[in-house]
């Protein structure tokens, strides 16, 4: 049985260059009920469930801060984020879990046969986000051509024009060179320009690579994300690779927006071959946990004295 319905010929050619939704039907496997997630919760590997609230940062509104679980149970977690402020990532459990990756298999299967284009299989993954009502994912961009697939809740999405004015090649490239997470400067102007989508349950929701987006969780959501690597990622990440060097290392202001086709591969290839050289050494920010469940607080959250995850 197919998780996607039809797509039109239409569909098919405006798939990568607009933002599409479209219904699925992941919800009818099961995997995706309360006492579905609290058991995969149980038995994933504690290193790849990420469970995190938000804090006020000027620059980065709603950016996330990591809160420790401690020995919390998969049932706890469920019903904490039903009522709590926090955002759950069952990271890579789609294609790392024996329940869970025939469905991504299927998934990527039907991608390929609606939209005609071939996924690179080596490069994907996918994970399950639980998300309190208060819940709310920063606005960000990721480099990887990524897919929601909301299953159930109340979920709002803002999609952003992928063009200098919200998107700075400066700050792209930071991300692809490891400077800085996938966060991205942001004004509430933009939302001037932004397409919003409610999303009601059972919908895929897709937009042009590098769009910028964030979310708004108006009550408990269950959504399955999916990254893949396709041929316009891979091409752009090389040549914003390389361009960040240049920018950084040689005093450049290179463009994106204003290289030619030709420009842009040869980038991308050098690019590429620079990072496997180790050109330029990545900076992530460590990760502080500021916070630690605790059910016996009204706000279920107990501040800590700060510290690098280690869990």
């Amino acid at each position: 049985m197919n998780i996607l319905g039809h797509w039109s010929d239409r569909d098919r050619q405006d798939y990568g260059s607009r933002v599409q939704t479209f219904p699925h039907t992941l919800a009818a496997s099961g995997l995706f009920s309360d006492d579905a997630l609290a058991t995969l919760l149980d038995r994933h590997p504690r290193h790849l469930i990420d469970v995190c609230t938000m804090m006020y940062d000027p620059e980065f509104p709603d950016r996330h801060c990591t809160v420790d679980p401690g020995q919390t149970t998969g049932s706890d977690l469920v019903e904490i984020a039903k009522s709590g402020a926090i955002w759950i990532n069952i990271r890579e459990a789609m294609n790392l879990d024996p329940a869970y990756s025939p469905l991504l298999d299927r998934c990527y299967s039907d991608l390929c046969e609606r939209t005609g284009q071939k996924v690179r299989q080596y490069n994907r993954r996918g994970g399950i986000l639980i998300s309190s009502p208060a819940a709310k994912v920063p606005y960000h961009c990721d480099p990887t051509q990524t897919l929601l697939w909301h299953v159930r809740g109340h979920k709002r999405v803002f999609v952003y024009p992928r063009t200098e004015a919200f998107l700075p090649d400066e700050a792209y490239e930071a991300i692809v060179l490891g400077e800085r997470d996938q966060d991205v400067p942001y004004r509430p102007e933009y939302d001037q320009a932004a397409q919003v989508f409610d999303l009601p349950d059972d919908t895929l929701v897709c937009w042009p690579h590098t769009s910028p987006h964030r979310v708004e969780n108006q009550g408990y959501c269950i959504s399955m994300v999916m990254e893949c690597t396709t041929r316009e990622s891979a091409v752009r990440n090389g040549a914003m690779y390389f361009n960040g060097l240049v920018r950084r290392h040689l005093g450049g202001s290179p463009s994106w927006a204003g290289a030619g086709r030709a420009s842009r591969y040869t980038r991308a290839i050098c690019g590429h071959a620079l990072r496997k050289l180790g050109a330029h050494r990545a900076h992530i920010r460590d990760d502080f946990v500021r916070f630690r469940l605790d059910p016996g607080k009204p706000s279920i959250l107990a501040p800590v004295p700060a510290y690098i995850r280690n869990f």
